[in-house]
């Protein structure tokens, strides 16, 4: 399947690792500040009249991997006997493309066997997951803005060390040259939580790449590279995980300064019909008058082929 690939070069540590949902909602500020709020309300509706008719969005994101990888299928269990192989099998994140591909053609038993025949410690080569480390700040008081007496608190970072890879497909108004601009600004100005203080910088490296990412020509099932919407009659293997995120930029000091909650699938999931769509999570007390807060669950899809289950 043909895509787009934008390589980033981390600057800093970030609270979350980037994923296309949250991606998505930086770019939306993005055309906002640098293209103002008309071409914004544009973008928005492009992509629900997309949604409505099944058709392209202006762009799908994937979430960030590790450059030349993807993440680890949801697929049919193979039993494992061997505790010390069991454990490295259920650490695996990423995959190499060359076990990527692999794992979609064989299974859980392909995976099974690279593990076991130390192939896959091969093709990985020096990749490496993410740092894990924290650092002690100092809580701000609401009331005055200023460091807040006592008020001490640990924060947890993740800093990945060599390039992550962002994967998209664009349509429409949002040209792979116009994605890179915007992607650029929000490596400027910081990706998730803490980027006032210094988190979730990166910087682009190189111009944006049209690749090959492997997928099943007669695909039955789909593997989401972000995170998505269960359906309502779910077929396939997933995990999933409940979502509750601050609102960016300036609405992050609202009254309300939290999205509502959601439940979602994760990275990775393979499902018999996925369901994107564009959510609704504005607070109880919106940020503004008329103000909509959109959640993105259109990632990036891989057509895959499942035998088994």
């Amino acid at each position: 399947m043909k895509v787009y690939a934008y390589n980033l070069k981390p600057l800093s540590g970030f609270r979350n690792p980037p994923r296309s949902s949250t991606l998505w909602g930086h770019l939306a500020w993005a055309i906002r500040e640098l293209e103002g709020e008309g071409s914004l309300l544009e973008w928005i509706e492009e992509h629900r009249s997309a949604l409505a008719e099944n058709s392209p969005p202006p762009v799908r994101l994937s979430s960030a991997f590790p450059q030349d990888t993807l993440p680890r299928p949801l697929l049919p269990p193979v039993g494992v006997e061997e505790t010390t192989l069991r454990k490295h099998m259920k650490a695996i994140r990423w995959l190499p493309l060359g076990a990527f591909k692999r794992v979609l053609a064989g299974g859980e038993e392909a995976l099974k066997e690279l593990v076991a025949s130390g192939e896959l410690e091969k093709m990985a080569g020096a990749m490496k997951d993410p740092v894990k480390f924290s650092r002690t700040r100092v809580a701000i008081s609401r009331d005055t803005g200023a460091a807040a007496a006592g008020l001490l608190f640990e924060e947890s970072l993740s800093w990945f060390a060599g390039t992550l890879t962002i994967y998209a497909q664009t349509a429409g108004s949002m040209s792979p040259e116009r994605l890179q601009k915007l992607l650029g600004y929000v490596g400027i100005t910081g990706y998730g939580g803490g980027s006032s203080v210094g988190n979730g910088h990166f910087e682009l490296v190189g111009e944006p790449r049209e690749v090959d990412l492997p997928e099943a020509s007669n695909g039955n099932y789909h593997l989401l590279l972000g995170p998505g919407l269960l359906p309502r009659e779910p077929k396939g293997w997933w995990r999933t995980e409940t979502y509750w995120g601050r609102l960016g930029n300036v609405y992050a000091a609202a009254e309300t300064p939290f999205k509502r909650p959601y439940f979602r699938i994760v990275e990775g999931s393979v499902l018999r019909n996925p369901r994107p769509a564009l959510i609704d999570l504005t607070p109880a007390g919106a940020p503004e008058d008329n103000v909509k807060v959109w959640e993105n669950l259109d990632p990036l899809t891989l057509p895959v082929e499942v035998t088994r289950g």
